[in-house]
């Protein structure tokens, strides 16, 4: 009798035991549930809409197909598809004069103490640039931005601009100033300087350097019946050195500098080197936008 009392005694031990392993476990599964959801719900808040501002970089457009993974051309016909995915999405445009308005603030909130002063948006915002002023941008992009009145800022390369300039054979052609005026007139673009000769800055001096920007912006002048409030320096091919936009900011007085660097403008970005996406041909509208998201979690992961 007590053998079978103590075999009873035993299994009651085992499936006790049993129980309270998967008890624990349960819990461990939950707890581990909660952390993720919790960790999820931090990176949300972290990179929410209204805590940064994608800027997009394109180039020249064609109305044949471009092979994909193309930085420099794109199919018009994915330029539509790409605007529509961002207005679809929620996103408005907004020019480098307004995404400078919302840099002030912040930096202006950092002086007054605030350690995470918010860039004060209401809603989802992108700028889209296109750099170099090819012919295409007025022809091809000009229209479809009309079309859903979206805004652009086109840097161009003064010295190229139609105006009895003489193209070589593997260049492509650029605008002409009456494009330029007209297109800013329609409220819908900003003009602004990628340099007088689009030379990189790599190593050469700053008085070399500064006589091609201080060209260039003498070409708007001269040339653009209306100038933006806001100054911005295009660095060609994105090539620049930090010491240089500190010279840039402090003699030539620029707002903003456009680097090629990936990334998503925060409230941590700085206004000497603002980042932006290069947007690839063979993109969808959808890719486009999970790419905006990824660039903005890689962003604030590095932070």
């Amino acid at each position: 009798m007590k053998k079978y009392v103590s075999l009873a005694v035993v299994l009651l031990l085992l499936v006790t035991n049993m129980s309270l392993i998967a008890y624990a476990k349960e819990n461990d599964a939950i707890e581990v549930q909660q952390n993720e959801s919790v960790q999820e719900n931090v990176e949300q808040e972290k990179i929410a809409p209204e805590d940064y501002v994608p800027v997009l970089m394109y180039h020249h457009f064609k109305t044949e197909e471009v092979p994909a993974g193309d930085g420099a051309n794109m199919s018009i016909d994915e330029f539509e598809e790409h605007l529509k995915a961002l207005q679809e999405a929620g996103y408005t445009t907004i020019f480098l004069n307004d995404l400078n308005h919302i840099m002030q603030q912040v930096q202006e909130g950092k002086e007054m103490g605030i350690t995470q002063p918010e860039l004060h948006m209401n809603g989802k915002y992108v700028v889209i640039t296109i750099d170099d002023g090819y012919r295409s941008n007025y022809e091809l992009a000009y229209p479809l931005l009309q079309k859903y009145n979206m805004k652009a800022c086109i840097s161009v390369i003064t010295s190229r601009i139609h105006h009895g300039y003489i193209y070589s054979s593997q260049e492509i052609e650029k605008m002409s100033w009456e494009n330029l005026n007209e297109m800013q007139q329609s409220g819908l673009i900003e003009v602004f300087s990628h340099t007088y000769d689009h030379k990189p800055v790599e190593d050469r001096t700053y008085e070399d350097v500064r006589n091609s920007v201080t060209k260039g912006e003498q070409m708007l002048d001269k040339e653009l019946e209306v100038r933006s409030p806001v100054n911005v320096l295009t660095y060609p091919n994105g090539s620049y050195r930090k010491n240089m936009t500190v010279l840039m900011r402090a003699y030539l007085g620029y707002d903003l500098q456009l680097t090629t660097n990936s990334g998503v403008v925060n409230r941590d970005t700085s206004i000497l080197e603002i980042p932006r996406i290069t947007v690839n041909s063979g993109w969808t509208g959808e890719q486009l936008l999970e790419k905006i998201e990824q660039t903005a979690l890689k962003t604030f992961s590095q932070q």
